[in-house]
């Protein structure tokens, strides 16, 4: 499944903003990815229609992740291992 969640953020994240998904990293800052509130409520849209994931916002807000692969490792264990 981290590959598909890693093919699912890459390819949400090429959509919504201008970031260079080729540099995209486990190192790459979120700052540096310009996303916006209304980016994540997409991510949680999109996450729940293709993934069967329901992201809860405001324990995403909290946890804080600060890198690309922060965020991939709290979706991947939160929620896509309960699965």
């Amino acid at each position: 499944m981290n590959k598909e969640l890693e093919h699912f953020l890459k390819a949400l994240i090429n959509r919504l903003t201008d970031y260079d998904i080729e540099q995209l990293n486990n190192d790459t800052p979120i700052a540096a990815l310009d996303l916006v509130s209304l980016d994540f409520v997409t991510i949680k849209v999109e996450a729940k229609k293709t993934l069967d994931v329901d992201i809860d916002l405001n324990a995403l807000a909290e946890a804080k992740p600060n890198t690309f692969g922060e965020l991939m490792a709290y979706l991947q264990n939160k929620y896509v291992e309960e699965k």
